[in-house]
């Protein structure tokens, strides 16, 4: 982007402007992107009572020290087997009392299950990676983002099946999918590739726009050598080399971004943090006006209606089929 630049200034004897990338925001904090999940209180004489159901070994496991630091995916698996036990243990019990307290805790699990499934997505190191700006930008040589946005579609239909209050799953899948997060970086990859092309589109497009003010490139749409010259490096450059990088960047950028943003708005009634929420805005929603993505459509946009107006002056605008 920076060769098409310098490149494109020569071409049409105009300065190249000088700016620098604005600093990308990271994805906000640990504590910023986790929910409040409520406990249960189980004290040790409803414990006991619960004597002989596998559900007091699930309880047990909770309240051990591994069980007090649990990752998130971790927290989920306990939620879903607390779940699963308790319904079979409540077919058991003859107690009423026992079993009022019992159906309030499934109902309870129950509706706090969409703040421990985003948990399990999105305070973890998985998605940290993911997302991260470390690695760089899409190789123009770029494999398919079909894993990830696979794996995004199976996070997706798990979240469909909980909320159907379907609880006999696998949460298998979802740890193959983080760890294949832990080394893809592909998220943010996209993202940093996205805002570089942003600034060197608008760029170049001021370039053009400058070379517009000018005398016409062409006197009544006779080519001139200067207008050969310009249209070789519209075809040679700009639809051989950046084209197929602009294409490939928003292809893949339509292809996962909307399926974590689906995913960051499975919260329930819980309620993230502001910084979070405007992280989402301008990063994973493709369709705000403030986000990334819709800033390098409209790059796109204007560079191409630039370069028809420069063309056209010589009769030279490319037309659909070429």
């Amino acid at each position: 982007m920076d060769e098409y630049l310098i490149r494109l200034a020569r071409v049409l004897e105009q300065g190249v402007p000088v700016s620098t990338l604005p600093t990308l925001t990271k994805l906000p904090s640990k504590k910023e992107r986790t929910l409040n999940i409520p406990e249960i209180d189980v004290n040790m004489l409803e414990f006991l009572s619960l004597y002989g159901c596998e559900l007091q070994v699930v309880v047990a496991e909770r309240n051990s020290i591994l069980g007090r630091v649990m990752l998130p995916i971790n927290r989920l698996r306990y939620e879903i087997r607390f779940i699963q036990s308790a319904k079979l243990c409540l077919a058991t019990i003859d107690d009423s009392k026992t079993a009022d307290i019992l159906q309030k805790a499934i109902a309870q699990k129950i509706t706090t299950l969409p703040a421990v499934f985003w948990n399990a997505i999105w305070s973890t190191e998985e998605i940290e990676q993911l997302l991260t700006y470390s690695k760089g930008y899409v190789p123009v040589d770029a494999t398919s983002t079909n894993t990830i946005k696979t794996g995004l579609q199976d996070l997706l239909e798990l979240k469909n099946q909980i909320d159907n209050k379907t609880f006999d799953i696998s949460l298998e899948q979802l740890g193959i999918i983080q760890q294949q997060w832990l080394y893809s970086h592909v998220a943010g990859k996209l993202l940093k590739s996205a805002q570089l092309l942003t600034l060197r589109l608008n760029e170049a497009t001021s370039i053009i726009d400058e070379r517009l003010k000018a005398k016409p490139l062409c006197y009544k749409q006779r080519v001139t050598p200067q207008a050969e010259i310009v249209r070789s490096f519209f075809f040679n450059i700009y639809i051989a080399k950046v084209q197929p990088y602009l294409a490939k960047v928003s292809q893949q950028g339509e292809s996962i971004f909307p399926l974590l943003n689906k995913l960051a708005a499975l919260q329930g009634d819980n309620v993230i943090s502001d910084e979070f929420q405007r992280y989402q805005q301008r990063y994973l929603d493709t369709q705000s006006r403030f986000s990334i993505w819709q800033k390098l459509h409209q790059a796109i946009q204007l560079h191409t209606k630039a370069w028809q107006r420069l063309l056209e002056q010589c009769g030279m605008r490319p037309s659909a089929g070429s």
